[in-house]
């Protein structure tokens, strides 16, 4: 039966509509797929590190539902120069960052948290380092915040947990490929203590839970000094930190390429304040692994004392607001000097006896990633 010309006009009206409605969804999709692809063949944080990226993590691969082949580039280590001690200059090694050369030293700024990379005053411990070298040593000073100093270690301990409470510690890679072959660990304590290892590979060789870590035979030979900003183990005040200060001979370092290292030659360092377990570092780790991505830590460039390959003394990229002042000399009682391979008596009190070490590490900030 034939329909009413009012009918099939309606009817065709419909027909019509549907399909502009599809051609209009067809040409939706075709934008759609050609959007996509012009943004996997664009430039920015979807290119790939170029290959031989020094010390760069491995690009990352994108998640679920982010389109299949995006990468994203790695994020940028700090770097620092360091200027080679003066002819005739001299650092004395008594936990007191006071002497001329010190006050012209590199610094590498206020540590920052090691998973955001930003500064953060809720962090319990914070922190500084400064750095010198000579054809003898490297020259190592750190400036610690810290309200409750804990040391806990008998004072004759050798390579004790010093991660457990509080401590500097310095990470090195002398051949500056961050490819975490042969690299060294170096911690220092309020009791001016030592903990010191070298690796064969990232956190290997460990012996277990508790280690032994790395190849703790290895001793780094260093002399070290600590000044104390309150009382160790000692809850009933308000501590405000501790400085140390280390020389690190060169002939410790038998797996670099060369030591003492030539102006221009850059090694990858890292530097943190640590305590439980935790802490705050100069170059962040941002998830990456733990404190021992080696990958992760800052470029260090030796320059001469007058300044060849590099300026001097320059700041840190994005290091932050202006450094903590060294102490003054009335800060705290006299220093403890340990004698080169040797830890020292406990703490600002030669001579007592040591507390025994708590059961456990204290409570407190557990960085994410932890150090161990």
């Amino acid at each position: 039966m034939r329909r009413p010309c009012s009918q099939r006009r309606a009817v065709d009206e419909a027909r019509e509509a549907h399909d502009a409605g599809a051609r209009q969804r067809a040409l939706g999709l075709a934008a759609a797929v050609l959007a996509a692809s012009c943004s996997r063949g664009g430039g920015g944080e979807q290119d790939a590190a170029p290959a031989g990226s020094a010390g760069r993590a491995p690009p990352a691969s994108s998640g679920a539902g982010a389109g299949q082949g995006q990468r994203r580039a790695p994020a940028a280590v700090k770097e620092l120069e360091v200027r080679k001690l003066a002819p005739g200059a001299a650092v004395t090694i008594d936990g007191r960052l006071d002497e001329p050369a010190w006050q012209a030293a590199a610094r590498t700024g206020p540590f920052v948290n090691v998973g955001t990379g930003r500064e953060d005053p809720s962090l319990p411990t914070q922190g500084e380092a400064r750095l010198l070298w000579d054809d003898g040593f490297l020259y190592v000073g750190f400036d610690v915040s810290d309200a409750t100093i804990t040391g806990g270690f008998p004072q004759d301990a050798r390579d004790p947990h010093l991660w457990e409470r509080d401590t500097v510690e310095v990470m090195i890679d002398p051949d500056g490929d961050g490819d975490n072959k042969d690299y060294y660990e170096i911690q220092i304590s309020p009791q001016n203590l030592v903990f010191d290892s070298q690796f064969d590979d990232y956190n290997a060789p460990r012996g277990g839970p508790s280690g032994p870590f790395g190849h703790q035979e290895w001793s780094a030979g260093l002399t070290s000094a600590v000044t104390l900003r309150g009382t160790i183990d000692d809850g009933s005040d308000q501590d405000r930190g501790y400085v140390v200060e280390a020389k690190i001979p060169w002939t410790a370092f038998a797996k670099a390429r060369s030591a003492p290292p030539s102006p221009g030659d850059a090694w990858r360092m890292n530097f943190y304040a640590m305590q439980n377990n935790g802490g705050a570092a100069w170059s962040p780790i941002l998830g990456e692994g733990n404190f021992h991505r080696a990958r992760r830590f800052g470029r260090v460039r030796f320059v001469g004392a007058g300044g060849e390959a590099g300026g001097a003394g320059a700041p840190a990229r994005d290091a932050g607001p202006a450094p903590v002042a060294a102490p003054a000399r009335d800060a705290g009682p006299a220093p403890v000097t340990a004698p080169a391979g040797a830890p020292s008596a406990a703490g600002e009190r030669p001579g007592a006896a040591a507390p025994s070490a708590p059961a456990g590490p204290k409570p407190g900030y557990r960085a994410d990633p932890p150090d161990r």
